[in-house]
């Protein structure tokens, strides 16, 4: 009977283990890379945010080409006691973190971590700041619905929706459920509503400088209805696809084609547009003013491949 009574108890505490890791799978499933800290530093865990272009720097400012770090990884920001991270001037006005990868100190700009992001806090149930970054840590404050916060750290890459992410409200420190958090710093009216659905109520202009670019817009179906470069007119047909740089996200694509016979094409991304629908929240401009940045470049004349001409040459 006691062996009986014992081999439930241990299936129970099997049963019981695995559904523990069904529920909190997503947190625990992958675990992090432990780093120690050097002795009188601050660590800071964070990652490489997708969508970057790295030029990472060795301290003694050469460029890392062959080993460099990539979308995901992780990284350790280096501060000191007061948590002000550590700075180096890499150019005029050009400032780099400290950071450990891989095992070696490195600099990397602050716009490639996941730690220069914000984001807000989604319309749920409950939000907890939490003392720790576990299902049961002690709860320090319950969040209201679209509060915008600073990523302080993170225990997983941000877009993988994993782990918790350390913030501050008002005077304390805390945990967040990345789950319970938006992917940037828009009013969450906007979060996950797609770039497509996002202009459709509205006809508004995009300018670009270098090239003088200008394009009457109307959201429904991306129509174009007036387009100047300069001061000749063209032709413009869209197309949705991804962007070409930044965080990876949706974005259209205007090809435009002169009378001169020079072709160029425009992006606007999601991010371009939801900044300026955000502005018009906070009434610095009306529906009528929207701006969206565009990114032009001129069209690469792409030159058919030419045969070899034969030889004559006779022996």
């Amino acid at each position: 009977m006691k062996v009986v009574q014992t081999f439930n108890w241990f299936q129970y505490v099997l049963i019981l283990l695995f559904s523990l890791s069904l529920l909190y799978g997503s947190d625990l499933s992958s675990k992090i890379e432990s780093t120690e800290c050097p002795k009188n530093y601050t660590c800071l865990t964070t990652f490489i945010s997708p969508g970057s272009i790295l030029y990472a720097r060795e301290l003694d400012l050469s460029v890392i080409w062959n080993d460099r770090p990539s979308a995901f990884d992780q990284v350790t920001v280096l501060a000191d006691g007061s948590g002000k991270i550590f700075e180096v001037e890499v150019a005029e006005k050009v400032f780099y973190y400290r950071v450990l990868w891989k095992g070696k100190e490195i600099l990397v700009s602050r716009f490639d971590l996941d730690l220069s992001k914000s984001l807000r806090t989604l319309d749920i149930q409950k939000i907890s700041l939490l003392k720790e970054p576990t299902p049961n840590g002690k709860i320090l404050a319950n969040l209201p619905k679209n509060l915008v916060f600073d990523v302080i750290e993170n225990t997983h890459p941000l877009p993988k929706k994993l782990g918790y992410v350390k913030v501050k409200y008002e005077d304390q420190v805390g945990w967040v459920k990345r789950s319970s958090l938006s992917d940037d710093e828009f009013d969450i009216r906007f979060y996950q509503v797609s770039l497509e659905t996002l202009v459709k109520p509205y006809t508004f202009l995009a300018r670009e400088d270098n090239f003088k670019t200008e394009l009457t817009i109307v959201g429904k179906d991306f129509i174009v209805t007036s387009c100047k470069i300069g001061e000749l007119a063209c032709n413009v047909t869209s197309r949705m696809g991804e962007s070409s740089f930044g965080m990876p996200e949706e974005a259209v694509y205007f090809d435009l084609n002169l009378s001169d016979g020079k072709q160029y094409v425009c992006e606007m991304r999601r991010v371009d547009f939801v900044s300026e629908l955000q502005r018009v929240i906070l009434e610095e401009i009306t529906e009528e003013e929207l701006d969206p940045f565009i990114n032009c470049a001129l069209k690469e004349e792409e030159t058919e491949p030419t045969e070899p001409e034969e030889s004559n040459e006779t022996d």
